[in-house]
C-alpha cells in the first residue's frame, strides 16, 4: 500500500489534467503563483511565461466591458472573492487561443474562483477552476441559426392551401402547395385529380395518409397528418396537412379544404438537436467524474454512466429526490441546506459529504459542485453538477494548511508594501465604487423587470395565439353536440335542459374570450400593413358598425372637430382602437341616462392628440392603472358583459405606433381616454 505521507502533493497539483491556476491577492496584478498541467496545455504557455507574472500582463483583458469600465468580468470576480471571502463564478467569457498553426481560434470559458483563507480567515490566495464551454456555446449558436432559418422559411411562403371538390374529384391549390408536390403552379390552380397528389406522397407514408383521409371523411373529424412528399426531381419534403370535410344537407361529403406547411427545416433542426444531445451524453459518460443535471427548481433529471456505477443504482432510481438516501445520514441535512441555498440565491454549489460507494459497500468523501447555466436574459435554465471522489486525498488538506502558513510568512513584507501604496487609492476610489455599485444595482433591477415583463408578454401572446386555434374546435363541438341534444332529446332531458343551456353559454363565453385573446395577440404577432389612414373615414365606419347598439342604448357619438387627423398606421388597428373605446363607453353608461360619446382631436408639430370622452359611470382613481391589463375587470360579468381584454388591445395598438394612452375619470362623472400618436410621414 502506498505511504500517503510520502506523496508530493505540490507535484500532484501541478500534474492535474484539469485546468487550475493559483493567484496572489495582489490586486489588480493577480500574480500567478502556480498552475496545473492542464492549464499550461490549454493556454499553450510555459511555466516561465506564467508563474511570477501578473494575470493581465500575460492574458490582456480585451473585452468590451474592460475597455469601457477599466475592469473586465474576470477582474471583478477576483476582487469580489477577496472582498467577500466566498467563491464566485464568472459568466461565459470569450478569449481566443492560438491553435497549433498560430491562428487564433474562437474559444469560450467559464471560471470559478475559490478563496484560500488562512487561520485568521484572511484571503491569501485564489484558486481558479476554468472550464472550456466552447462546444456548448457553439452548439447553441448553431441551434439559434437553425431556428432562425426555420422562421424565415415559414415567412417566405412555405405554406400552401388546397380545396378538394370531392364530387368532381378535382383538387385546386395555390403556388405553395404546387411547390411542395413539384407540380406547375398553373396546373394546381386549374385543378388536378386527387390521385396525382396521392402519387406524390413518399412511398413509406402513402398508405397511412390514404387511410387517414378516409377515416376523416367517415368520422367527420378534423384531418391532420405529418408525412413526406417527393417531387419529379426526387426532392423530399416534410409537411403537415390540416383540413376538414364539408358535407351537404343529406350528409354526403362535398368538399375537403385545408392547408399544408413545409416543415423540412424544422425536422432537420430536431434531428440536429437530437444528435447534439447524444454527443453531450457521450462526452459526459466518458468523463471520470460523476456528472448530473437538474432543472432550475433542483429536480435531478440526468446522471452519467459513472454515477450509476459508483452508487450501484439503476437508471431513473435517483431522479427527482432519490439521490438524498445515498448520502451519509450525518451529512444529509448539511448538504440539503447548502443545495437549497444555491437554488434560492443562484450562487455556485460546493460542499463535501460522504456518498455511498457500491463497489466497496462503504461511504466515501466526495466534493459536490454545481454551476447554474443562464440564458441571455440571465435566467437559470439548468444546473450542471459533478461529484469528485476525494476520499484518498484528505491528508492533502493538512499539507495545504502547512503551505498556507509558509506562504503567509513569505508574503507579510509584500503585503505591507502593497497596503501602504494602495491605501490612498482605496480612499479615493471608495466613493466612486459605491456610486458605481448603486447604479449597477439599479440598472440590474430595471433590466430584470424589463426582461420579466417581456417574457410575460411573450408567453401571453403565444398562449392567446395557440388557444385561439387549438381551443376553438372543442368549443364548437360542445355547442354543436349541445344543439343536437336539445333538438333530439329535449323531452327526455327534464332539468338537464337548464344544465345544457348553462354549458353552452359557458362555451360561448369561452369562445368569445379566445377570439379576444387572438385579437390581443395579433397586435404584435401579425405584420402591420401601414399606410395613410383618414381617421374621419375610420370613425364613420366604426359608428356605422355600432349603429344597432347605439340605437338600442339611445346613444349618440359626436365629433367635436371638423376633421380628424390622417395617421400612418394599419387600418385594422385604428378600427379596433376606436371600436373598443366607443363600445366601452356605450357599455358602461348610467342606467338612467343615455350614453353620449364625444370624439375630439388636436395636433402639434410632433403628435396628434385624440380624446374619447363619455358621460358614463366613471372609474375610481385607484383602479385606473389596472384597466389596461388583460382580464382586469372592475365590474362583474352579470352587471356588464365582456372579457376584460378590449382596453389591453387598445394599449397594445397605441404603443405599437410609439404612442401613449391615458385615462381621466371620476366615479359618476364619466371617463376620457387620451391617445397620443407621433406624426410620422410616409417617407
Amino acid at each position: 500500500m502506498t505511504d500517503i505521507s510520502r506523496i508530493d502533493y505540490k507535484k500532484l497539483f501541478t500534474d492535474l489534467p484539469a485546468c487550475y491556476v493559483v493567484f496572489d491577492c495582489d490586486a489588480p496584478h493577480f500574480t500567478m503563483l502556480t498552475a496545473s498541467a492542464g492549464y499550461f496545455e490549454v493556454t499553450g504557455k510555459t511555466y516561465e511565461e506564467i508563474v511570477g507574472h501578473g494575470l493581465f500582463k500575460v492574458f490582456p483583458d480585451i473585452s468590451e466591458r474592460a475597455s469601457k469600465t477599466g475592469k473586465g468580468e474576470l477582474q471583478v470576480s477576483l476582487e469580489k472573492v477577496i472582498r467577500t471571502k466566498q467563491p464566485d463564478s464568472t459568466g461565459v467569457i470569450r478569449y481566443d487561443i492560438a491553435d497549433e498553426n498560430g491562428a487564433m481560434e474562437r474559444r469560450y470559458w467559464q471560471a470559478t474562483h475559490y478563496p484560500w483563507l488562512d487561520d485568521d480567515g484572511e484571503c491569501k490566495a485564489i484558486i481558479q477552476s476554468t472550464s472550456d464551454v466552447t462546444a456548448t456555446i457553439m452548439s447553441e449558436e448553431r441551434l439559434r441559426l437553425t431556428r432562425h432559418q426555420l422562421d424565415n422559411a415559414l415567412s417566405t411562403g412555405l405554406v400552401g392551401s388546397w380545396a378538394w371538390d370531392i364530387v368532381n374529384d378535382l383538387v385546386t391549390g395555390d403556388e405553395g402547395l404546387a411547390k411542395m408536390f413539384g407540380i406547375p403552379a398553373e396546373q394546381a390552380l386549374s385543378g388536378l385529380p386527387i390521385q396525382l397528389f396521392i402519387d406524390s406522397i413518399y412511398t413509406d407514408d402513402k398508405e397511412r395518409v390514404q387511410t387517414e383521409i378516409q377515416s376523416a371523411m367517415k368520422s367527420k373529424k378534423a384531418f391532420e397528418s405529418e408525412y413526406r412528399t417527393i417531387d419529379r426531381n426526387g426532392v423530399i419534403r416534410w409537411v403537415i396537412a390540416r383540413g376538414s370535410v364539408e358535407y351537404d344537407e343529406t350528409g354526403d361529403a362535398r368538399s375537403f379544404p385545408g392547408v399544408m406547411i413545409d416543415i423540412t427545416s424544422r425536422k432537420k433542426a430536431e434531428n440536429d438537436l437530437a444528435d447534439s444531445e447524444q454527443r453531450l451524453r457521450f462526452m459526459t459518460d466518458t468523463m471520470p467524474h460523476l456528472v448530473w443535471i437538474t432543472r432550475p427548481d433542483g429536480f435531478h433529471e440526468y446522471y452519467n454512466k459513472q454515477w450509476y456505477e459508483y452508487t450501484g443504482t439503476n437508471e431513473g432510481e435517483t431522479d427527482g429526490e432519490g439521490w438524498r438516501d445515498l448520502f451519509h445520514k450525518d451529512d444529509q441535512t448539511k448538504a440539503n441546506r447548502a443545495w437549497l441555498h444555491s437554488l434560492k440565491s443562484g450562487e455556485p454549489y460546493e460542499i463535501q459529504y460522504r456518498l455511498y460507494h457500491a463497489p466497496s459497500n462503504s461511504y466515501r468523501w466526495v466534493i459536490g459542485r454545481a454551476m447554474p447555466y443562464r440564458n441571455e436574459s440571465g435566467e437559470i435554465t439548468k444546473w450542471y453538477g459533478t461529484c469528485t471522489d476525494i476520499n484518498d486525498s484528505l491528508d492533502e488538506l493538512e499539507k495545504r494548511r502547512a503551505l498556507e502558513v509558509a506562504l503567509k510568512e513569505e508574503k507579510t513584507n509584500l503585503e505591507a508594501r502593497v497596503m501602504e501604496r494602495t491605501s490612498q487609492l482605496k480612499a479615493t476610489n471608495k466613493g466612486l465604487r459605491d456610486e458605481i455599485l448603486k447604479r449597477k444595482q439599479i440598472e440590474r433591477k430595471i433590466r430584470t423587470y424589463g426582461e420579466e415583463l417581456k417574457r410575460s408578454n411573450k408567453e401571453l401572446e403565444d398562449f392567446a395565439y395557440v388557444s385561439s386555434h387549438d381551443l376553438q374546435e372543442p368549443l364548437r363541438k360542445i355547442q354543436a353536440f349541445g344543439d343536437i341534444l336539445r333538438e333530439e332529446y329535449a323531452e327526455k332531458l327534464g332539468d338537464g335542459e337548464e344544465y345544457l343551456e348553462r354549458m353552452q353559454r359557458a362555451a360561448s363565453r369561452m369562445s368569445t374570450l379566445i377570439e379576444d385573446l387572438l385579437k390581443f395577440s395579433r397586435v404584435t404577432t401579425v405584420k402591420a400593413e401601414t399606410k395613410n389612414i383618414d381617421l374621419n373615414i375610420t370613425l364613420k365606419d366604426v359608428v356605422s358598425d355600432l349603429g344597432e347598439r347605439i340605437t338600442r342604448e339611445n346613444g349618440k357619438v359626436n365629433v367635436n372637430v371638423s376633421e380628424l387627423p390622417t395617421v400612418r398606421a394599419d387600418e385594422t388597428h385604428m378600427r379596433q382602437l376606436f371600436q373598443n373605446l366607443i363600445a366601452n363607453a356605450l357599455k358602461f353608461h348610467k342606467k338612467d341616462q343615455a350614453p353620449i360619446v364625444i370624439v375630439s382631436a388636436e395636433s402639434n408639430d410632433k403628435e396628434n392628440i385624440i380624446r374619447v370622452a363619455d358621460n358614463g359611470i366613471g372609474i375610481d382613481e385607484k383602479y385606473v392603472a389596472k384597466i389596461f391589463y388583460v382580464f382586469q375587470r372592475l365590474n362583474s360579468t352579470q352587471a356588464y358583459e365582456g372579457t376584460g381584454i378590449g382596453l389591453a388591445v387598445c394599449k397594445k395598438i397605441v404603443e405599437r405606433y410609439g404612442g401613449t394612452i391615458a385615462v381621466e375619470s371620476q366615479p359618476g362623472q364619466g371617463t376620457t381616454f387620451i391617445i397620443t400618436l407621433p406624426i410620422i410621414n410616409e417617407e
